[in-house]
């Protein structure tokens, strides 16, 4: 990666590509395809500046650019989902545009490449694995249901059945066209993709026991809500139901439904950093 400035990088493969592309002939495919991806993540970057939220950098890639945000998960759903939708957005807006071109203009290859590749960026941005924008956006709104931890065990799980049912459907096209891996090679980015999430939903999950304060930053009201569980409920089933915009209080009852003890989610957190997850709600 070579560092042009504090925020931005390209890629070192970009340079190669763009040589082999000229050798090759296909230097007009690459930049239709290149400029398809570029447009595809700048309505991602213009949808989170206009939401707040901060951009750690930008890569310029061999196929595109992507983006780095500030924050892994952001705590607002409603802006996690519109910034994953831009993107797929701009593809419509842009088959949009072909199909009037073609009506009115008439078609050629450069306009076929660039349906192509819009409908080709749009189907695959709308798997619900992340990172991929289908992804996010399933995962905002589970988080939003069911809090961090039981969305992140959701997640992975439908993460590993589309990246099993994509590999094999990519073995099967391979066999019948004896020679089309593009399936194969998308099922091995949702591998890839899916060993990442697994180990940044682990830090994730960390760090925001730890960082739970920071719900207040920037703002000085937020969402609040009541769980209520029996005395011998582990602590980790109230962890589990903990949302990243939303601070809980917590009724601990007796088996006569009598409420002997009230803490909140901070309480819980500390009593987890302190014992464990199989702490149960009396002791905490």
């Amino acid at each position: 990666m070579i560092r042009i400035t504090k925020f931005l990088y390209i890629h070192i493969l970009l340079a190669p590509m763009l040589i082999l592309a000229f050798v090759l002939k296909s230097q007009t495919t690459f930049f239709i395809c290149f400029g398809v991806v570029l447009v595809h993540e700048l309505f991602h970057l213009f949808s989170a500046l206009i939401m707040s939220v901060r951009v750690k950098s930008i890569i310029i890639l061999p196929f595109g650019m992507t983006l780095r945000l500030d924050e892994r998960v952001i705590r607002c759903p409603k802006k996690e989902i519109l910034i994953a939708a831009a993107g797929p957005v701009s593809n419509v807006l842009m088959l949009i545009c072909a199909e009037y071109v073609l009506k009115t203009q008439g078609g050629n290859l450069n306009l076929l490449i660039f349906t192509v590749a819009n409908w080709s960026v749009l189907l695959l941005n709308l798997i619900p694995v992340p990172p991929l924008d289908g992804g996010r956006i399933l995962r905002a709104v589970a988080i939003h249901r069911s809090g961090l931890v039981a969305a992140s065990r959701s997640m992975y799980k439908i993460s590993r059945i589309f990246a099993v049912i994509i590999c094999s459907l990519g073995v099967v096209l391979m066999i019948i066209s004896k020679s089309n891996p593009s399936l194969c090679v998308i099922g091995a980015f949702l591998i890839f993709s899916l060993v990442e999430e697994k180990r940044n939903t682990e830090i994730l999950i960390a760090s925001e026991l730890i960082r739970e304060k920071e719900k207040f930053r920037d703002k000085n009201l937020i969402p609040s809500d009541i769980i209520t569980v029996k005395e011998n409920t582990p602590a980790a089933h109230v962890i589990r139901k903990l949302n990243l915009s939303t601070f809980y209080v917590v009724y601990v009852v007796d088996e006569n439904m009598k409420i002997i003890k009230t803490a909140t989610e901070s309480d819980f957190i500390r009593a987890v950093k302190k014992y464990g997850y199989s702490v149960c709600a009396a002791k905490v």
